[in-house]
């Protein structure tokens, strides 16, 4: 069965509101939303495809976009490859130009809609942040609050706790206060350790890591609704995740960093190859700084991960 190449963009307004729009009811996944977009013809490069099907659709020009995920499923009676681009430059208002239903929702309102299945990885990168924090050393409970409040105000969204040197009887009670303050500025805190504690913590997911990603047959039900992010550091990982149905990946190491001196760096050439083959956003991690999240997204991922780059070395606190 042939695949079909689609050009998939996101529209954003001043607000940061994203533009979807319905499938006709005789269309395939017909009545179902979906991201404007459509076939890349024989010729075409997915930017010039994606300028054409946004004017044929909804009446307006674009010359300039951002890679954000490129996705491949198939549905069984049809195989698409779905690449999408973030819309940077629209000249006129958007309007259902085939009488298609069109609408501005947020970012969080996305889970609201039900969309084609192919779909729902961008829902995810939607919806996640650029940035993912995994925390590093600390010396008290009172250094490591004083490092996440640090790194919430400097905007970090989505936190990686991870410390697998407490037992969970202590991590649990951090984890509660961690999330307090993730709450407060409406960011998501993930906790690196097994599902059923992740639960009891009540953070907003859990991340596995490669041993334990292995370890699942199925995508974990004890941590139903919230997301599942996952270790990755090869093909055969991905596929694993792509098993299992996870909501973000991050994949390492693309740089030399100094927590791993021995491991070899697999280089931005080869992220990109590996992020392509999976079917969820992904986070490069290793050597990462705020610099080389434009390099990230231009190899198709996410974003990037750091420890060091936002953790901060010496203690925050007096009493470190």
């Amino acid at each position: 069965m042939k695949q079909v190449h689609v050009a998939v963009g996101v529209l954003t307004d001043s607000e940061a509101n994203i533009l979807i729009a319905k499938r006709p009811q005789t269309a395939h996944q017909g009545g179902l939303w979906e991201f404007p977009g459509g076939k890349v013809e024989p010729g075409e490069t997915v930017q010039q495809a994606l300028a054409r099907e946004l004017y044929e659709e909804l009446d307006v020009h674009c010359d300039k976009f951002q890679p954000v995920i490129q996705i491949a499923h198939d549905y069984g009676d049809k195989r698409v490859l779905l690449d999408v681009h973030r819309v940077l430059n629209v000249s006129g208002t958007p309007i259902g130009k085939e009488g298609q239903p069109v609408r501005w929702v947020t970012a969080a309102e996305l889970s609201q809609y039900p969309f084609p299945a192919a779909n729902y990885p961008i829902v995810n990168a939607l919806q996640l942040p650029e940035r993912l924090l995994i925390t590093g050393p600390f010396n008290s409970e009172a250094d490591f609050l004083a490092r996440i409040d640090n790194s919430l105000a400097q905007g970090l969204r989505l936190i990686q706790l991870r410390a697998p040197q407490l037992s969970p009887d202590a991590l649990k009670p951090l984890a509660q206060k961690v999330k307090a303050r993730c709450a407060d500025y409406g960011a998501k805190l993930v906790i690196n350790t097994d599902t059923a504690l992740a639960a009891e913590c009540e953070a907003d997911g859990v991340h596995l890591n490669s041993e334990r990603l292995h370890e699942l047959t199925q995508r974990p039900a004890s941590v139903s609704g919230c997301l599942v992010g996952g270790s990755c550091h090869n093909a055969r990982d991905i596929a694993q995740a792509n098993h299992l149905g996870l909501d973000y990946l991050v994949l390492s190491p693309v740089q030399a960093t100094s927590s791993h001196p021995d491991a070899s760096p697999m280089g931005w050439d080869t992220f990109a190859e590996l992020t392509a083959k999976a079917k969820m956003p992904m986070y490069a991690l290793g050597g990462m700084t705020d610099r080389d999240t434009n390099r990230a997204q231009r190899a198709g991922g996410q974003g990037v991960a750091a420890i060091s780059a936002w953790w901060g070395g010496e203690s925050l606190t007096s009493d470190g």
